[in-house]
């Protein structure tokens, strides 16, 4: 009989502890779906943050637009910038005195035009002309400078444009020359 009795004390153990598991189960289920919620929410809040905040700064844009704010060159570029490659790189031979012989260059032209890129492809022969025109007449040291190699972007950029003036009647299509590639020996 001590036997049966034994065997009865256990079985409302098993069952209890059946219990506690099924609770415990629930309350980390619970947990995790919690946890999940709030981490889904942060995720879907950030962008609709974001969303607002270039609402706001497009509705700054535009009250500035509308009150006359707005530089005259800054008309035309509206959008993302259109990156233009001349394709392979140009090599000039440089003018004497120099301690370099050769400049190669490749070049990447910004604007924010369309009609632009395609008018450089249509004139890329001359424009690559004007190009080593330009190149052919660099100074080796100033060009080792940061100010050479950017007052070479600016007579590169003027050159590129002067070409599209010519043959379209637009002015300052290009806004930025870029250099990907320059090498002097």
């Amino acid at each position: 009989m001590a036997k049966a009795e034994e065997a009865a004390d256990e079985a409302p153990k098993a069952k209890g502890g059946s219990k506690l598991m099924l609770i415990l189960m629930i309350v980390i289920i619970v947990l995790l779906l919690a946890a999940v919620g709030v981490g889904a929410m942060l995720l879907l809040k950030k962008p609709a943050a974001e969303s607002a905040n270039a609402a706001a700064t497009t509705e700054q844009t535009t009250e500035g637009h509308a009150n006359g704010d707005q530089k005259a060159g800054d008309s035309e570029k509206h959008g993302a910038p259109i990156t233009v490659s001349l394709g392979q790189p140009i090599t000039v031979n440089l003018a004497e005195p120099n301690d370099a012989k050769l400049l190669q260059v490749e070049l990447d032209l910004i604007t924010y035009d369309p009609d632009a890129e395609a008018m450089v492809k249509t004139n890329r022969a001359e424009i690559i002309n004007n190009i080593m025109l330009v190149l052919s007449d660099v100074n080796a040291a100033k060009l080792r400078t940061r100010q050479g190699k950017e007052d070479l972007q600016k007579q590169l950029k003027e050159a590129v444009n002067a070409v599209l003036e010519k043959r379209s009647g637009k002015k300052d299509e290009i806004d930025d020359v870029y250099f990907t590639k320059l090498l002097m020996q």
